[in-house]
């Protein structure tokens, strides 16, 4: 494109004007195949448009030919849009964008456009020439994968993501206004008995059920999201005390808990609640969900269908967490952990493309703790950092063992808090460990979960100055988190790993597929590469090949295996 743009700037400043329409009619030929072009007079009217112009538009020639791009306005981009580009080409610069047009039927299409100025002898536009290209199904595409990414799919509100990114904007409005609000985490008690006892349709429709009551008790104002499988959150805005707080839930947790009848059928609910109040209980986004959280915990530890206000007692620490917290401590010191290693399999030949390490909790009298509960509880209490630690060099300790043993070069993916990153050491720790261990940074990889990409440049540039020691770089459990699908080329990463409850049910959602060929589509565009998790049939393989997702780790390959089990899917380098 850029030698394109050099020739026609050249052309503009020949003596011969014969040689110069020569060569616009040259260039406007070759691109006639590859792009929509069309060529104005220096008032916006078309003087020329190309087949495919004509093919997209829906006009014929002559009907676009001595009228101007106003005919296939869409209406979607405001005046300073237009007077912007305008603006830009009037000083004989280029001008670039996304462009939504309408058809002659009324429909739309989008186009990317470059915008190139042909200038006089004395420097002023005479002429433009426009080049664009059809991104209409890329447009929809992530219009599509929006609504899906942003909103929950059974009863169309706010996911876990979108709930907190509008919190965020609704507190800073209200910090602005000086005004009070409640937010309030509500929880369906037992809904798996509702699942076991008349099915999952049934719990699904006792979901939509429940959100289309919030949407008709709350107001306008109010925002609501569906944050798991059985747990939902609102705000209550404007209320100024707890008791116009515990009132007013107290109003919609009866609503809600009238009975639902499907077909014959006629069932109840229980809830419980728990309510925060900005400013009072917290001041930002994840400290007032977090508070609200604390609160409904406390009423489901004390048998649930109540409510509580939050209050620093309902944020106590339980016994079992006491102990928990205190073993995790000692057993970091004491060494029981253990690292197994999942293979990552290219999915077209059937090859191991690399592994991940996973730690592994085997306490000497509490048994094997599941990762799921000692995690978040080393994140919270900043034990993760010695933890993360150790697991990194052991990583590297075993990836120098393999290779001392023969094997051929295997890089080990070791995954990595947000609360590390925010280590302001952490990058020269890596270095230290990589250099103390001797293994290269072709060895070794991190994933981070996709909040460690949030918009904190901090944490982006920490993020980027591991990818300069040559480590790559992975977003775990991606589709799920913080990114939106239009900004994946913008995140300092290498690697998408696509969450997999999006692969569980690929062969029988479509939704599921739509949004696993999205990431695809778009994480080739940007030039990363991309993982599948959580593959467990071969239908699930065949269904990822055809998408264009080329790896892939799960239980179809392997489970997770200690090192000297893993080592029969290696192979050995031939001296």
């Amino acid at each position: 494109m850029h030698d394109y743009i050099e020739m026609m700037q050249k052309f503009t400043a020949a003596e011969n004007k014969q040689d110069a329409e020569s060569m616009l009619a040259d260039i406007a030929f070759a691109l006639d195949k590859s792009a929509i072009v069309a060529i104005t007079d220096r008032t916006g009217k078309i003087t020329y448009v190309n087949e495919l112009f004509v093919k997209i538009s829906k006009y014929e020639a002559h009907e676009l030919i001595g009228s101007t791009h106003k005919l296939i306005n869409s209406g979607l981009h405001p005046k300073k849009f237009f007077k912007d580009m305008w603006a830009t080409i009037g000083r004989g610069e280029i001008w670039s964008g996304e462009i939504r047009n309408r058809t002659k039927d009324g429909n739309y299409y989008w186009v990317d456009t470059k915008i190139v100025p042909f200038l006089n002898e004395k420097g002023i536009p005479q002429r433009y020439i426009s080049i664009r290209y059809d991104i209409t199904e890329r447009m929809h595409m992530k219009e599509r994968i929006h609504q899906l990414a942003y909103n929950d799919q059974l009863t169309s509100l706010l996911n876990r993501k979108a709930f907190s990114e509008k919190l965020y904007t609704v507190l800073e409005s209200a910090k602005t206004r000086q005004s009070k609000l409640g937010l309030v985490y509500l929880n369906i008690d037992r809904l798996r008995h509702v699942n076991d006892s008349y099915g999952h349709k049934i719990g699904d429709y006792a979901l939509s059920v429940i959100a289309n009551r919030l949407k008709t008790i709350l107001s306008d104002e109010d925002i609501i999201g569906r944050i798991s499988g059985d747990e939902f959150a609102f705000t209550l805005m404007d209320v100024v005390n707890e008791e116009e707080a515990e009132q007013l839930t107290l109003k919609i947790k009866s609503n809600l808990e009238m009975p639902i009848r499907f077909d014959e059928e006629s069932f109840s609910i229980s809830t419980s609640c728990g309510i925060a109040l900005f400013p009072k209980h917290a001041k930002t986004p994840s400290d007032l969900i977090l508070n609200a959280g604390k609160a409904l915990h406390y009423v489901k530890e004390h048998g649930g269908g109540d409510y509580q206000m939050f209050e620093p007692r309902t944020a106590a620490k339980t016994l079992e967490r006491i102990i928990l917290e205190n073993e995790l401590r000692k057993s970091v010191q004491m060494g029981n952990f253990t690292l197994e290693y999942q293979p990552k399999m290219n999915l077209v030949y059937g090859e191991l493309s690399g592994v991940e390490a996973l730690v592994r909790w085997n306490h000497p009298d509490l048994g094997r703790i599941p990762p799921d509960k000692f995690i978040p509880l080393a994140e919270e209490t900043k034990i993760i950092l010695p933890l993360g630690e150790w697991i990194l060099r052991e990583a590297c300790k075993q990836a120098a063992a393999w290779k001392n043993q023969g094997y051929a070069p295997i890089r080990i993916a070791v995954n990595m808090s947000t609360v590390q990153l925010e280590d302001p050491e952490i990058v020269e720790t890596i270095k230290r460990i990589m250099l103390e261990e001797g293994v290269g940074p072709e060895q070794i990889g991190i994933e981070l979960t996709e909040s460690s990409f949030a918009d904190r440049e901090e944490m982006r540039y920490t993020i980027q100055r591991i990818r300069d020691l040559g480590i790559v770089v992975a977003i775990d459990d991606f589709g799920t988190g913080y990114s939106t699908f239009s900004y994946i080329k913008e995140l300092p990463a290498d690697i998408l790993k696509i969450d997999m409850s999006f692969i569980r049910d690929i062969d029988v959602n479509e939704n599921s597929q739509a949004i696993v060929k999205a990431i695809v589509t778009l994480a080739d565009t940007a030039g990363l590469n991309v993982i599948a998790e959580g593959i467990e049939t071969i239908e699930q393989v065949g269904i990822l090949q055809r998408l264009g997702c080329r790896e892939g780790q799960g239980y179809l390959y392997s489970k997770p295996l200690p090192p000297e089990e893993i080592v029969y899917t290696f192979q050995k380098v031939e001296k």
